[in-house]
């Protein structure tokens, strides 16, 4: 008995969907050092008409990096993830229906919560925007790709990620539609609006290969779940404390810098654990398709 090819190809390292995410998230960081530099050097300035539409614009930046870099390959290959685009769609409908509304008006973590420790910040996050934001875009990826979409590991790993997009964009719009930020600081707001998401969405991810692909335990996908949502939770309350501005992740900030080097590093972690951990996965599936191999050749 054969080990399936398309496992032959993971296994092997041929990963296109991470090799594209770590390429736009690369991409994003790269833009916004760029911007932050030409505002720390006082380079000129657009008029305030121009900068604001510039800053708007940067909401929509991941999700052009996204579409040129993963989804228009998607459709070009022969076996393409259909439901990359609906994923997205629905997951920023979601966030901007559901999402924004609770965290900002029903819980209004804006007014109380960033005056807290680093501590109650980081639980605060977790369970407040954090379990709001992974719950809408399981329930997205639940009843829109899973597990019917699911061929292979990677494309849990591609939906999530389209799941991320989706809901990033959504927040990034709103949030940067009510305040008057320079393009510098929206690039900013983008970059760690993405980051924040990525990390969650990666661990859904896993949490949906383990349940599905992996003999799991009932519990494997809830505990994913909420390891999720510390991630996100985490970063969102770490990264302002780098800056000594305003504690919005969008606010002025006299140490730009700091932040643009703890969101790089954030989203490399998140995607170097999870990374590690998904090879773990592939590596104990070929195991248990070899140990049942030599079974029936006996």
């Amino acid at each position: 008995m054969a080990w399936p090819a398309h496992n032959s190809a993971q296994a092997s390292g041929i990963q296109p969907v991470w090799r594209r995410i770590s390429l736009q998230m690369a991409l994003l960081s790269l833009i916004a050092g760029a911007l932050v530099l030409a505002a720390e050097l006082s380079l000129p300035q657009p008029e305030a008409s121009l900068n604001r539409l510039l800053a708007i614009g940067m909401a929509a930046l991941p999700a052009l990096l996204w579409l040129a870099i993963s989804v228009a390959p998607e459709y070009r290959s022969d076996r393409p993830r259909r439901r990359l685009l609906a994923v997205a769609i629905v997951s920023a409908l979601a966030a901007n229906a559901i999402g924004a509304p609770l965290v900002e008006s029903f819980f209004v973590v804006g007014r109380w919560l960033p005056l807290e420790s680093v501590f109650s910040r980081i639980i605060g996050y977790t369970f407040c925007a954090g379990m709001v934001a992974v719950g809408l875009n399981f329930l997205v990826l639940r009843y829109l790709v899973y597990p019917r979409h699911l061929r292979v590991r990677s494309d849990a790993v591609a939906y999530a990620f389209a799941a991320a997009i989706g809901y990033s964009f959504a927040l990034n719009l709103t949030e940067l539609w009510q305040i008057d930020a320079s393009w510098d600081a929206a690039a900013m707001h983008a970059l760690a609006s993405l980051s924040i998401q990525l990390a969650a969405s990666l661990f859904i991810a896993l949490g949906l290969i383990e349940s599905y692909f992996g003999d799991a335990l009932p519990l494997t996908l809830p505990l994913h779940l909420l390891v999720a949502a510390a991630a996100s939770g985490s970063i969102a309350a770490l990264h302002p404390g780098l800056l000594s501005g305003s504690l919005s992740q969008a606010g002025s900030a006299d140490r730009p810098f700091f932040g643009l080097a703890f969101l790089v590093a954030a989203w490399c972690l998140a995607l170097g654990i999870s990374r590690l951990l998904y090879s773990a996965s592939l590596r104990r599936e070929r195991e248990a398709f070899a140990s049942r191999s030599e079974r029936d050749a006996i």
